[in-house]
């Protein structure tokens, strides 16, 4: 809530501090308000992302490891 000039000046120097910390205060909480769908949906897509690189990395790891291990065998040469 903002003050007054001729509220503030009635107060005391430190009830003057006091008020613009709570001024502060609200201030700081509108603009996490205004955050907080940006930083859950930052959450739901990293969550996915990394559903989605370890999903990739399990289906194609072994895959890999396969053709590695046959080919090393030897049995198909040219």
């Amino acid at each position: 809530m903002a003050y007054r000039k001729k509220t503030l000046r009635r107060l005391t120097p430190e009830a003057r501090k006091l008020a613009k910390l709570i001024g502060e205060l609200e201030s700081v909480s509108r603009r996490l308000k205004g955050l907080m769908p940006v930083v859950e949906r930052l959450e739901i897509d990293v969550r996915a992302e990394l559903k989605r690189q370890a999903y990739y990395k399990g289906k194609l790891q072994p895959e890999g490891s396969i053709e590695l291990e046959q080919s090393n065998k030897g049995s198909n040469r040219c």
